[in-house]
Protein backbone atom coordinates (compact mmCIF):
# COMPACT_ATOMS: atom_id res chain seq x y z
CA UNK A 1 0.00 0.00 0.00
CA UNK A 2 1.78 3.58 -0.99
CA UNK A 3 1.82 6.25 1.72
CA UNK A 4 1.07 9.51 1.96
CA UNK A 5 3.54 11.68 0.48
CA UNK A 6 5.06 13.84 3.07
CA UNK A 7 4.85 17.28 1.10
CA UNK A 8 2.63 18.31 -2.04
CA UNK A 9 1.96 20.98 -4.28
CA UNK A 10 -1.83 22.03 -4.08
CA UNK A 11 -3.29 23.23 -7.25
CA UNK A 12 -3.62 27.15 -5.96
CA UNK A 13 -0.12 26.50 -5.32
CA UNK A 14 -0.27 26.22 -1.84
CA UNK A 15 2.44 23.44 -0.11
CA UNK A 16 0.93 21.03 2.35
CA UNK A 17 2.50 18.93 4.12
CA UNK A 18 1.15 15.28 5.48
CA UNK A 19 1.08 12.92 8.00
CA UNK A 20 1.06 9.52 6.83
CA UNK A 21 0.89 7.87 10.53
CA UNK A 22 -1.37 10.52 11.90
CA UNK A 23 -4.21 9.68 9.13
CA UNK A 24 -3.82 6.32 9.64
CA UNK A 25 -4.44 6.50 13.25
CA UNK A 26 -7.10 9.08 12.51
CA UNK A 27 -8.56 6.35 10.23
CA UNK A 28 -8.58 3.69 12.89
CA UNK A 29 -10.75 5.08 15.17
CA UNK A 30 -14.83 5.07 14.64
CA UNK A 31 -16.24 6.75 12.45
CA UNK A 32 -19.58 8.17 12.77
CA UNK A 33 -22.38 5.98 11.26
CA UNK A 34 -24.03 8.77 9.29
CA UNK A 35 -20.55 9.72 7.59
CA UNK A 36 -19.92 8.22 3.68
CA UNK A 37 -16.99 5.98 3.54
CA UNK A 38 -14.72 7.25 1.26
CA UNK A 39 -16.41 10.51 0.81
CA UNK A 40 -15.90 14.28 1.38
CA UNK A 41 -16.85 14.42 4.91
CA UNK A 42 -14.81 11.17 6.05
CA UNK A 43 -11.65 13.32 4.01
CA UNK A 44 -13.12 16.52 6.18
CA UNK A 45 -12.50 14.25 9.41
CA UNK A 46 -9.19 12.83 8.72
CA UNK A 47 -7.42 15.87 7.02
CA UNK A 48 -8.75 18.01 10.16
CA UNK A 49 -7.03 15.25 13.05
CA UNK A 50 -4.40 16.15 14.79
CA UNK A 51 -0.85 16.35 13.44
CA UNK A 52 -2.55 15.14 9.64
CA UNK A 53 -2.53 18.42 7.79
CA UNK A 54 0.26 21.28 8.30
CA UNK A 55 1.09 24.36 5.72
CA UNK A 56 4.73 24.76 4.38
CA UNK A 57 5.88 26.71 7.44
CA UNK A 58 4.64 23.52 9.31
CA UNK A 59 1.73 25.81 10.81
CA UNK A 60 -1.68 23.51 11.05
CA UNK A 61 -3.77 23.95 7.77
CA UNK A 62 -7.39 25.60 7.42
CA UNK A 63 -8.59 22.96 6.25
CA UNK A 64 -12.45 24.47 5.82
CA UNK A 65 -10.34 27.57 4.37
CA UNK A 66 -8.93 25.44 1.43
CA UNK A 67 -10.59 25.55 -2.15
CA UNK A 68 -12.67 22.67 -3.62
CA UNK A 69 -9.55 21.98 -5.55
CA UNK A 70 -7.63 21.39 -3.20
CA UNK A 71 -9.19 19.61 -1.20
CA UNK A 72 -10.17 16.90 -3.82
CA UNK A 73 -6.39 16.58 -4.28
CA UNK A 74 -5.50 15.87 -1.04
CA UNK A 75 -9.03 13.39 -0.36
CA UNK A 76 -7.95 11.83 -3.65
CA UNK A 77 -4.24 10.93 -1.90
CA UNK A 78 -6.06 9.45 1.31
CA UNK A 79 -7.47 7.03 -1.12
CA UNK A 80 -4.72 6.59 -3.14
CA UNK A 81 -2.86 5.63 0.01
CA UNK A 82 -5.90 3.40 1.59
CA UNK A 83 -6.61 5.77 4.63
CA UNK A 84 -9.99 5.73 3.00
CA UNK A 85 -10.97 3.04 1.29
CA UNK A 86 -12.26 3.28 -2.30
CA UNK A 87 -15.52 1.87 -3.67
CA UNK A 88 -14.13 -0.28 -6.43
CA UNK A 89 -15.62 0.30 -9.98
CA UNK A 90 -17.31 -2.60 -11.73
CA UNK A 91 -17.28 -1.36 -15.46
CA UNK A 92 -17.12 -2.77 -18.73
CA UNK A 93 -14.10 -1.67 -21.46
CA UNK A 94 -16.22 0.83 -23.94
CA UNK A 95 -13.93 -1.14 -26.79
CA UNK A 96 -14.61 -5.03 -26.34
CA UNK A 97 -17.11 -4.97 -23.70
CA UNK A 98 -14.86 -7.14 -21.09
CA UNK A 99 -15.95 -6.37 -17.61
CA UNK A 100 -13.24 -5.22 -15.40
CA UNK A 101 -12.84 -4.06 -11.85
CA UNK A 102 -10.51 -1.30 -10.37
CA UNK A 103 -9.94 1.25 -7.41
CA UNK A 104 -9.34 4.22 -9.46
CA UNK A 105 -7.14 6.24 -6.83
CA UNK A 106 -4.60 3.34 -7.24
CA UNK A 107 -3.89 4.58 -11.37
CA UNK A 108 -3.43 7.98 -9.81
CA UNK A 109 -0.19 9.76 -11.05
CA UNK A 110 1.11 12.25 -8.30
CA UNK A 111 4.42 13.19 -9.04
CA UNK A 112 3.31 16.40 -10.35
CA UNK A 113 1.46 16.85 -7.07
CA UNK A 114 4.83 15.61 -5.62
CA UNK A 115 7.44 17.38 -7.62
CA UNK A 116 5.41 20.59 -8.35
CA UNK A 117 4.92 20.42 -11.50
CA UNK A 118 1.47 21.92 -11.89
CA UNK A 119 2.37 24.43 -15.52
CA UNK A 120 0.10 22.34 -17.71
CA UNK A 121 -1.50 24.72 -19.84
CA UNK A 122 -4.23 22.47 -20.19
CA UNK A 123 -4.36 19.53 -17.37
CA UNK A 124 -3.25 22.55 -14.68
CA UNK A 125 -5.33 25.74 -16.34
CA UNK A 126 -7.36 27.15 -14.06
CA UNK A 127 -11.40 27.72 -14.46
CA UNK A 128 -11.92 31.18 -15.53
CA UNK A 129 -15.28 31.77 -12.61
CA UNK A 130 -16.13 35.15 -13.90
CA UNK A 131 -17.23 33.89 -17.51
CA UNK A 132 -20.82 33.05 -18.44
CA UNK A 133 -20.69 29.56 -20.25
CA UNK A 134 -22.72 28.49 -22.48
CA UNK A 135 -25.29 25.26 -21.97
CA UNK A 136 -28.38 23.87 -23.53
CA UNK A 137 -31.30 25.20 -22.75
CA UNK A 138 -32.81 25.20 -19.59
CA UNK A 139 -35.97 26.88 -18.98
CA UNK A 140 -36.05 29.02 -16.19
CA UNK A 141 -39.97 30.47 -15.34
CA UNK A 142 -40.85 32.16 -18.94
CA UNK A 143 -37.43 32.25 -19.86
CA UNK A 144 -34.84 29.58 -21.51
CA UNK A 145 -31.36 29.74 -19.99
CA UNK A 146 -28.54 29.11 -22.01
CA UNK A 147 -25.66 29.99 -19.61
CA UNK A 148 -24.55 29.43 -16.52
CA UNK A 149 -21.51 30.92 -13.89
CA UNK A 150 -19.78 29.09 -11.49
CA UNK A 151 -18.17 30.65 -8.30
CA UNK A 152 -14.94 29.48 -6.67
CA UNK A 153 -15.67 27.69 -3.15
CA UNK A 154 -14.54 26.55 -0.18
CA UNK A 155 -14.32 23.18 1.68
CA UNK A 156 -16.68 25.54 4.36
CA UNK A 157 -18.89 26.92 1.67
CA UNK A 158 -19.29 23.58 0.06
CA UNK A 159 -20.28 21.73 3.31
CA UNK A 160 -24.05 21.40 2.64
CA UNK A 161 -23.24 19.66 -0.78
CA UNK A 162 -21.18 17.10 1.71
CA UNK A 163 -23.50 16.52 3.76
CA UNK A 164 -26.50 15.61 1.32
CA UNK A 165 -23.62 12.79 -1.03
CA UNK A 166 -25.07 10.18 0.77
CA UNK A 167 -28.48 10.95 0.32
CA UNK A 168 -30.21 10.66 -3.52
CA UNK A 169 -29.73 13.44 -5.44
CA UNK A 170 -31.82 16.22 -5.32
CA UNK A 171 -31.51 19.94 -5.75
CA UNK A 172 -32.24 22.13 -2.94
CA UNK A 173 -31.51 26.08 -2.84
CA UNK A 174 -28.28 25.12 0.10
CA UNK A 175 -27.52 22.38 -2.69
CA UNK A 176 -27.39 25.76 -5.78
CA UNK A 177 -25.42 27.62 -3.53
CA UNK A 178 -22.84 24.91 -2.31
CA UNK A 179 -22.09 24.04 -5.96
CA UNK A 180 -21.20 27.43 -6.65
CA UNK A 181 -23.99 28.01 -9.44
CA UNK A 182 -24.29 32.18 -9.26
CA UNK A 183 -26.43 32.73 -11.89
CA UNK A 184 -28.57 30.41 -14.98
CA UNK A 185 -29.12 32.80 -17.90
CA UNK A 186 -30.50 35.99 -16.19
CA UNK A 187 -32.25 34.45 -12.93
CA UNK A 188 -30.23 34.82 -9.51
CA UNK A 189 -32.42 33.35 -6.66
CA UNK A 190 -31.06 29.81 -5.74
CA UNK A 191 -34.32 28.49 -5.46
CA UNK A 192 -35.35 29.42 -9.11
CA UNK A 193 -32.30 27.57 -9.95
CA UNK A 194 -32.80 24.42 -8.19
CA UNK A 195 -36.24 24.01 -9.64
CA UNK A 196 -34.88 24.62 -12.86
CA UNK A 197 -32.19 22.22 -12.94
CA UNK A 198 -34.26 19.68 -10.92
CA UNK A 199 -36.67 19.91 -14.13
CA UNK A 200 -34.31 20.32 -16.61
CA UNK A 201 -33.53 17.72 -19.70
CA UNK A 202 -30.72 15.08 -18.73
CA UNK A 203 -28.34 16.79 -21.21
CA UNK A 204 -28.80 19.94 -19.97
CA UNK A 205 -28.65 19.31 -16.62
CA UNK A 206 -24.63 16.83 -17.24
CA UNK A 207 -23.67 19.66 -19.11
CA UNK A 208 -23.86 21.69 -15.73
CA UNK A 209 -22.11 19.31 -14.09
CA UNK A 210 -19.60 18.70 -16.10
CA UNK A 211 -18.52 22.52 -15.55
CA UNK A 212 -18.74 22.37 -11.66
CA UNK A 213 -16.47 18.99 -12.43
CA UNK A 214 -14.24 21.56 -14.05
CA UNK A 215 -14.50 24.23 -11.63
CA UNK A 216 -13.95 22.35 -8.45
CA UNK A 217 -11.55 18.87 -9.49
CA UNK A 218 -8.42 19.44 -11.64
CA UNK A 219 -7.87 18.30 -14.44
CA UNK A 220 -5.34 15.80 -13.40
CA UNK A 221 -7.21 13.87 -10.86
CA UNK A 222 -8.03 11.56 -13.41
CA UNK A 223 -6.83 7.81 -13.95
CA UNK A 224 -6.25 5.58 -17.25
CA UNK A 225 -7.03 1.69 -17.02
CA UNK A 226 -5.86 -0.21 -19.81
CA UNK A 227 -7.77 -3.10 -20.98
CA UNK A 228 -6.24 -6.23 -20.42
CA UNK A 229 -7.88 -7.78 -23.99
CA UNK A 230 -7.43 -5.01 -26.04
CA UNK A 231 -5.34 -2.57 -24.86
CA UNK A 232 -8.15 0.25 -24.91
CA UNK A 233 -7.68 2.77 -22.13
CA UNK A 234 -10.55 3.63 -19.73
CA UNK A 235 -10.44 7.34 -18.52
CA UNK A 236 -11.75 7.22 -14.92
CA UNK A 237 -12.94 10.01 -12.43
CA UNK A 238 -10.50 10.47 -9.22
CA UNK A 239 -12.06 9.70 -6.53
CA UNK A 240 -14.80 7.89 -8.39
CA UNK A 241 -17.42 8.56 -6.33
CA UNK A 242 -17.98 12.26 -6.11
CA UNK A 243 -20.50 14.86 -4.25
CA UNK A 244 -21.47 16.72 -7.41
CA UNK A 245 -24.70 14.59 -8.77
CA UNK A 246 -24.47 13.65 -12.38
CA UNK A 247 -27.62 11.84 -13.22
CA UNK A 248 -30.69 13.83 -12.78
CA UNK A 249 -33.89 12.28 -14.34
CA UNK A 250 -34.04 9.45 -17.47
CA UNK A 251 -29.91 9.14 -19.48
CA UNK A 252 -29.57 11.29 -22.65
CA UNK A 253 -30.35 9.71 -25.50
CA UNK A 254 -28.93 9.91 -29.00
CA UNK A 255 -30.74 12.63 -31.35
CA UNK A 256 -30.41 10.40 -34.34
CA UNK A 257 -29.89 6.71 -34.28
CA UNK A 258 -26.96 4.93 -35.61
CA UNK A 259 -26.80 3.41 -38.93
CA UNK A 260 -26.88 0.00 -38.93
CA UNK A 261 -23.85 -1.99 -40.86
CA UNK A 262 -25.49 -2.21 -44.16
CA UNK A 263 -26.33 1.43 -44.07
CA UNK A 264 -22.68 2.30 -42.99
CA UNK A 265 -20.91 -0.02 -45.66
CA UNK A 266 -22.71 2.06 -48.10
CA UNK A 267 -21.98 5.42 -46.79
CA UNK A 268 -18.12 3.99 -46.71
CA UNK A 269 -18.25 3.05 -50.05
CA UNK A 270 -19.93 6.08 -51.19
CA UNK A 271 -17.19 8.30 -49.32
CA UNK A 272 -14.54 6.18 -50.68
CA UNK A 273 -15.30 6.40 -54.47
CA UNK A 274 -15.41 10.15 -54.13
CA UNK A 275 -12.73 10.64 -52.02
CA UNK A 276 -9.83 7.90 -53.94
CA UNK A 277 -11.23 10.25 -57.23
CA UNK A 278 -10.35 13.29 -55.56
CA UNK A 279 -6.56 12.12 -54.22
CA UNK A 280 -5.68 10.27 -57.26
CA UNK A 281 -5.61 6.99 -55.90
CA UNK A 282 -6.88 3.28 -56.39
CA UNK A 283 -5.85 -0.26 -55.52
CA UNK A 284 -6.43 0.12 -52.17
CA UNK A 285 -8.52 -2.39 -50.69
CA UNK A 286 -10.96 -1.09 -47.79
CA UNK A 287 -13.45 -2.80 -45.04
CA UNK A 288 -15.51 -1.98 -42.42
CA UNK A 289 -14.80 -4.05 -39.38
CA UNK A 290 -17.66 -4.71 -37.00
CA UNK A 291 -15.26 -6.68 -34.45
CA UNK A 292 -13.23 -5.16 -31.68
CA UNK A 293 -11.34 -1.91 -33.18
CA UNK A 294 -7.57 -1.98 -32.65
CA UNK A 295 -6.03 0.40 -30.35
CA UNK A 296 -3.25 3.30 -30.52
CA UNK A 297 0.03 3.04 -28.38
CA UNK A 298 -2.16 5.30 -26.35
CA UNK A 299 -4.97 3.01 -25.66
CA UNK A 300 -7.79 5.19 -27.66
CA UNK A 301 -10.07 2.79 -30.35
CA UNK A 302 -9.10 4.03 -33.40
CA UNK A 303 -11.65 5.10 -35.97
CA UNK A 304 -9.63 3.94 -38.73
CA UNK A 305 -6.10 2.56 -39.88
CA UNK A 306 -3.94 2.12 -42.88
CA UNK A 307 -1.66 -1.47 -43.38
CA UNK A 308 1.00 -1.01 -46.41
CA UNK A 309 1.06 -3.18 -49.23
CA UNK A 310 3.34 -6.38 -48.75
CA UNK A 311 3.40 -10.45 -48.91
CA UNK A 312 0.69 -12.45 -47.29
CA UNK A 313 2.35 -14.80 -44.46
CA UNK A 314 -0.10 -17.73 -45.25
CA UNK A 315 -0.37 -17.64 -48.95
CA UNK A 316 2.52 -15.88 -49.83
CA UNK A 317 1.47 -14.06 -52.37
CA UNK A 318 1.68 -10.16 -53.02
CA UNK A 319 -1.12 -8.17 -50.90
CA UNK A 320 -2.26 -4.82 -51.43
CA UNK A 321 -2.34 -1.93 -49.04
CA UNK A 322 -5.04 -1.57 -47.32
CA UNK A 323 -7.66 1.28 -45.26
CA UNK A 324 -9.80 -0.31 -42.23
CA UNK A 325 -12.66 1.70 -40.47
CA UNK A 326 -14.27 0.11 -37.43
CA UNK A 327 -17.90 0.23 -37.14
CA UNK A 328 -18.17 0.08 -33.65
CA UNK A 329 -15.64 2.93 -32.63
CA UNK A 330 -17.87 5.27 -34.87
CA UNK A 331 -20.97 3.18 -32.79
CA UNK A 332 -19.38 4.19 -29.45
CA UNK A 333 -18.34 8.06 -30.58
CA UNK A 334 -21.68 9.11 -31.95
CA UNK A 335 -23.63 7.31 -28.44
CA UNK A 336 -20.71 9.78 -26.44
CA UNK A 337 -21.28 12.98 -28.69
CA UNK A 338 -25.03 13.79 -30.03
CA UNK A 339 -22.88 16.22 -32.59
CA UNK A 340 -21.16 13.25 -33.84
CA UNK A 341 -21.61 13.83 -37.64
CA UNK A 342 -20.96 10.19 -38.96
CA UNK A 343 -20.94 11.13 -42.61
CA UNK A 344 -18.43 13.51 -41.90
CA UNK A 345 -15.79 12.07 -39.78
CA UNK A 346 -15.80 8.74 -42.67
CA UNK A 347 -14.98 11.52 -45.29
CA UNK A 348 -12.14 12.68 -42.50
CA UNK A 349 -11.41 9.15 -41.70
CA UNK A 350 -10.90 7.93 -44.71
CA UNK A 351 -9.10 11.49 -46.39
CA UNK A 352 -6.26 10.41 -43.09
CA UNK A 353 -5.56 7.14 -43.74
CA UNK A 354 -5.23 7.70 -47.40
CA UNK A 355 -2.35 10.53 -46.72
CA UNK A 356 -0.83 7.83 -44.54
CA UNK A 357 -0.72 5.96 -47.70
CA UNK A 358 0.68 8.77 -50.14
CA UNK A 359 3.60 9.35 -47.30
CA UNK A 360 4.59 5.79 -46.83
CA UNK A 361 5.21 5.46 -50.68
CA UNK A 362 7.20 8.56 -50.43
CA UNK A 363 9.02 6.58 -47.79
CA UNK A 364 8.57 8.77 -44.98
CA UNK A 365 5.40 9.21 -42.73
CA UNK A 366 5.44 12.14 -40.84
CA UNK A 367 1.85 12.09 -39.80
CA UNK A 368 2.67 8.33 -38.11
CA UNK A 369 5.74 10.68 -36.58
CA UNK A 370 3.23 12.97 -34.93
CA UNK A 371 1.16 10.48 -33.92
CA UNK A 372 3.10 8.95 -31.82
CA UNK A 373 4.52 11.66 -30.58
CA UNK A 374 1.54 13.30 -29.36
CA UNK A 375 0.64 9.79 -27.54
CA UNK A 376 3.97 9.95 -25.98
CA UNK A 377 3.72 14.20 -25.28
CA UNK A 378 0.23 12.83 -23.60
CA UNK A 379 1.55 10.51 -21.35
CA UNK A 380 4.49 12.79 -20.13
CA UNK A 381 2.38 15.36 -19.48
CA UNK A 382 0.49 13.38 -17.28
CA UNK A 383 3.04 11.65 -15.14
CA UNK A 384 5.25 14.61 -15.31
CA UNK A 385 9.04 15.12 -16.43
CA UNK A 386 10.88 14.29 -13.64
CA UNK A 387 9.04 11.24 -12.30
CA UNK A 388 9.25 9.86 -16.23
CA UNK A 389 12.87 10.55 -15.61
CA UNK A 390 13.21 8.46 -12.75
CA UNK A 391 11.11 5.59 -14.56
CA UNK A 392 13.60 5.58 -17.73
CA UNK A 393 16.33 5.54 -14.76
CA UNK A 394 14.78 2.47 -13.53
CA UNK A 395 13.92 0.93 -16.31
CA UNK A 396 18.12 1.28 -17.29
CA UNK A 397 18.77 0.00 -14.30
CA UNK A 398 16.47 -3.06 -14.48
CA UNK A 399 17.74 -3.70 -17.53
CA UNK A 400 21.20 -4.16 -16.63
CA UNK A 401 20.24 -5.98 -13.59
CA UNK A 402 18.71 -8.41 -16.09
CA UNK A 403 21.81 -8.50 -18.14
CA UNK A 404 23.79 -9.08 -15.34
CA UNK A 405 21.47 -12.44 -13.89
CA UNK A 406 21.33 -14.04 -17.42
CA UNK A 407 25.19 -13.75 -18.57
CA UNK A 408 27.02 -13.91 -15.07
CA UNK A 409 28.12 -17.05 -15.79
CA UNK A 410 29.91 -16.11 -19.10
CA UNK A 411 31.62 -13.68 -16.92
CA UNK A 412 32.81 -16.58 -14.03
CA UNK A 413 34.10 -18.60 -17.16
CA UNK A 414 35.59 -15.57 -18.55
CA UNK A 415 37.57 -14.79 -15.44
CA UNK A 416 38.52 -18.73 -14.88
CA UNK A 417 40.15 -18.60 -18.25
CA UNK A 418 41.75 -16.12 -17.84
CA UNK A 419 43.26 -16.68 -14.90
CA UNK A 420 44.52 -19.99 -15.82
CA UNK A 421 46.32 -18.36 -18.89
CA UNK A 422 47.93 -16.12 -16.71
CA UNK A 423 48.57 -18.75 -13.91
CA UNK A 424 49.92 -20.60 -17.03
Amino acid sequence: MPRLPARVFLPSGRVARLSDEAARRAAAQARAPDIQPGGCMEALTLLEAEDVTRDGDGAPLDVRGLSLRDFHVLRALLLRAGVQKEETAELPCENCGEAFRVAPSSLLEIAPFVDGELDDPELDAPFDHDAAHVIPAIRVGAELARSVRVAARTVEEALPLFRAESAPARITPAIVIAMGITTLGRERRASAIAKALGEAPPEAYQSVADLLYEAHYPARLGAVHRCATCGARSDLDVPWRREIPYEIGEPRKARRDFPDLDAFEAMVASAADRIYRARGVRNIDLFVDDDVPACDDGGEPLLGCYTPGGTDPTLGMPRPPEIRLFYRTFQAEHRRDRSFDVAAEIDETIDHEITHHLHHLAGDDPLDDEEHAQIEEEALRRIGKREATRRAGKGVASELAGFVRTTWPLFVIAFVATYFTFCR
